[in-house]
């Protein structure tokens, strides 16, 4: 196993630039909602005009409670799943934007959720794969960043991607608690997997539960996979990358994949930018972070 740990010291400037400097020794992030490095525990319907009231009362309106999330419950043959347009209708999570840790059947996750998160409304949600520095500091990372890189309305789900190497049903286990849970939106799921979660993430996002994400970022990737459908066969068009690290020769396939298979990619595929050639760097991380703002899978 490739151990990696990932330093991040991160300046800000008075245009509010952020500039990373990787190094040795644990992440050094500023957190924009001043809550610090620990963890904490944890309708107006509307008439249905389709049918018109007979004259003997036979056939009534009936009030059309459409705008209330229902739970995914799989859908007909041929048709995009989880579907298109909705939301998972999760019952029961409330805010956690100081991180709770759960478990999902077993495996631990450190879960995200802003104060903004309201259950009436679909939320974008992020299934995370650590490096070796622990779902902890990723998590801790993540909250330093996200207001400035415009994921603040994210929940976030983070595995530790040392604990669960390998382990793409994790991930899968964690996806599934999470939307029970609460409101996410079928259409803004995404993934991004870092270094020892490669293996996991790719089996999570390329083969077990390829149709639920609208974007996956595999970043400093230490081995390469193929997407098991095409986008014809899952019914959209996913976006995806690859941050090399290092390893381009391994983003290189991985995207070639993914473009093959008719995903969306950007300009740089795989990502060329700051960073790019180095493991564990704070400008590479925080490129995949902002890749994700605004994809959907329509």
């Amino acid at each position: 196993m490739i151990r990696t740990m990932r330093a991040r010291i991160v300046f800000f400037a008075a245009a509010a630039f952020l500039v990373g400097c990787p190094g040795e020794g644990p992440t050094v992030w500023p957190d924009p909602d001043g809550a610090g490095a620990g963890l904490e525990a944890g309708s107006g319907g509307k008439l249905d005009r389709g049918a018109k009231p007979k004259q003997d009362g036979g056939v009534k309106p009936k009030q059309d409670h459409g705008t209330k999330p229902k739970a995914d419950k799989g859908s007909p043959p041929g048709k995009v799943h989880p579907p298109l347009g909705g939301s998972s209708g999760g019952k029961g999570g409330s805010a956690a934007p100081s991180g709770v840790k759960k478990s999902a059947s077993g495996v631990s996750y450190i879960l995200i959720v802003p104060s903004s998160y309201s259950a009436s409304t679909p939320n974008p949600l992020m299934i995370v794969f650590s490096g070796t520095e622990g779902y902890q500091m990723m998590a801790q990372n993540l909250k330093s960043v996200g207001g400035y890189l415009g994921v603040s309305g994210f929940i976030f789900a983070v595995l530790d991607g040392k604990a669960t190497y390998g382990d793409g049903q994790a991930g899968a286990k964690v996806l599934d608690q999470v939307r029970a849970q609460y409101n996410v939106d079928n259409d803004r799921t995404y993934l991004l997997s870092e270094s020892a979660g490669t293996t996991a993430g790719l089996q999570l996002g390329l083969k077990l539960r390829q149709s639920y994400f609208a974007a996956y970022w595999a970043n400093d990737v230490t081995t390469s996979d193929k997407p098991t459908k095409t986008a014809a066969q899952l019914g959209f068009k996913p976006w995806g990358n690859a941050g090399p690290g290092g390893k381009v020769a391994l983003a290189s396939a991985i995207v070639s994949g993914m473009k093959a298979a008719g995903y969306r990619l950007p300009a740089q595929a795989p990502y060329s930018g700051p960073g790019a050639g180095q493991h564990g760097s704070t400008q590479q991380f925080m490129a995949a972070i902002q890749f994700f703002k605004g994809k959907s899978r329509k």
